[in-house]
């Protein structure tokens, strides 16, 4: 349902990269499951030999824990897939917004810097 209100809150141009980057989410939540069982698998060899009474919610506990992360790293590797940061013609290289700077003479250095003074009260 989130999904869905997504994709259709997108317009026509951006739906692919919607639709890739909940691509990217999915298959990163799916990966972060696979390594949580991978994990509880390698836990549970290594004590084989004592009685572990674990809860299975602390079996799902485990298992979840590495789902968000796997999204975020599926999210974060679509992202660096989708810039394109090799442009020549990039627009932070020059001055933006159109403002003149005006060029001021250059203070010389024998020159002293001007006095502040006090304010009189009258």
């Amino acid at each position: 349902m989130l999904f869905k209100m997504i994709l259709d809150g997108s317009g026509e141009d951006e739906r692919p990269i919607v639709r890739g980057f909940l691509k990217y989410l999915i298959a990163g939540f799916s990966v972060g499951l696979l390594v949580g069982a991978v994990g509880l698998f390698m836990v549970i060899a290594a004590f084989g030999n004592l009685k572990l009474d674990m809860p299975i919610l602390f079996i799902a506990a485990m298992m979840l824990q590495f789902a968000p992360i796997g999204g975020l790293v599926g999210v974060g590797i679509y992202l660096s897939r989708i810039t394109d940061r090799s442009r020549a013609d990039d627009e932070d290289d020059g001055p933006g917004g159109g403002t003149k700077v005006r060029v001021e003479a250059a203070v010389s250095a024998c020159q002293a810097p001007p006095r502040l003074q006090a304010a009189t009260a009258s």
